[in-house]
């Protein structure tokens, strides 16, 4: 995986029409390039623009545009969307990012269909900006930071589970989510789980669990075969974490220790997949081991940093599993049975069924839907 580290001095014009000249007031920069995934018939790409105030004055974002060379807009993101999709990173506060202090930084967390008729474009950003000169507040405009688009062939893996309902669940937006978590290895910031999803086995009313909840045994996804996804070599094992019984006692895990037990297998071109919060003592498999495609290598378990038994699966390009970059993958088969359009109802009620149900090949999971592999 090539890193591309883009770092632009950019026109700047003044909305009001006096134009400014060249002038440099922001750093922006996209450190790890999009790949495109196929998400629900749609080329999607997820990336990060990492933006730095480089001016003697504080800067307040106003829009954000993805365009083509020949300024088509392909993405447009407002000034209340952009609140939710900017923070700093290192940072858990809830607090959104409205402005660029001085020699501060942040980053842009971006998501977002390709043109159908301009798939293989390279793009730019375009950002709208307010800063204050002479006392004045003025509105400028720069852009840069150009992107070529990765269409390498679909990273594509066979079934990590068997029967049943399982929820994939993520969602870009979480600001808490796997994706816009950075995880600091070697002096050097990472998105480990760009691409990561937890799957939870339901029943059939949408419930994750019989009876009592707090009871780990009673999730129906607890202690489920957790299946090789490739032909591949077993890297690491790490299987020294103890489980609570229940939900309550489960204690909080500093971000060393949020895989949990863990399995990581090289399945060739570089990549790397990790199964996570594996069951103690279910590990069926050693470094150095070749498993087959469905081979059988451990357990679903609550290890680790979780808040419920549930896999979480994700493919880097190393093999650290906070220490490298997550990349898109996508799945030989599965049926989608339905999906959570809100997701604060999971576990507590049905999912919303589609009417016929789809098989899809060699894509990934849309947010928050129930599939069946």
């Amino acid at each position: 995986m090539k890193y591309r580290l883009i770092i632009l001095l950019i026109f700047v014009c003044e909305i009001s029409g006096v134009s400014q000249g060249f002038q440099q007031f922001i750093n922006m920069r996209v450190l790890f390039e999009p790949i495109v995934v196929t998400i629900s018939g749609k080329p999607m790409i997820y990336y990060e623009l990492h933006l730095t105030n480089i001016a003697s004055t504080t800067i307040r974002l106003k829009k954000l545009e993805i365009i083509t060379a020949d300024t088509t807009v392909v993405a447009t993101i407002d000034q209340e969307n952009l609140k939710n999709r900017i923070g700093a990173i290192g940072t858990l506060s809830k607090e959104t990012v409205k402005v660029l202090l001085t020699d501060s930084s942040s980053v842009v967390y971006i998501e977002f269909p390709l043109l159908k008729d301009k798939p293989n474009t390279k793009l730019f950003h375009r950002l709208t900006l307010e800063i204050e000169q002479q006392n004045t507040q003025k509105t400028v405009v720069v852009a840069g930071a150009e992107i070529a688009l990765i269409h390498q062939p679909r990273l594509v893996l066979s079934a990590p589970l068997g029967a049943g309902a399982w929820a994939a669940v993520y969602e870009p937006s979480w600001e808490r989510g796997h994706r816009r978590v950075f995880y600091t290895v070697n002096d050097k910031a990472r998105i480990p789980g760009r691409f990561a999803i937890d799957f939870i086995k339901l029943d059939e009313q949408g419930k994750y669990a019989k009876n009592d909840e707090n009871q780990i045994q009673n999730w129906y996804g607890y202690a489920a075969d957790v299946l090789a996804v490739s032909d591949a070599v077993v890297v690491s094992v790490r299987d020294d974490f103890t489980e609570s019984k229940t939900l309550s006692e489960h204690p909080r895990h500093t971000a060393d220790k949020a895989t949990g037990n863990y399995v990581s297998m090289d399945i060739g071109n570089g990549y790397f997949v990790f199964y996570e919060h594996l069951k103690p003592g279910s590990i069926r498999v050693k470094p150095g081991q070749k498993v087959k495609t469905g081979h059988v290598i451990a357990s679903i378990g609550f290890t680790g940093q979780t808040t419920g038994p549930h896999l979480h699966l994700h493919v880097a390009d190393g093999n650290s599993p906070l220490g490298a970059e997550g990349v898109p993958f996508a799945f030989e088969r599965f049926t989608v049975l339905g999906f959570y359009p809100d997701f604060s109802k999971f576990g507590k009620q049905p999912w919303t069924s589609i009417k016929n149900s789809r098989v899809l090949t060699k894509e990934r999971p849309a947010p928050n839907t129930v599939v069946k592999f």
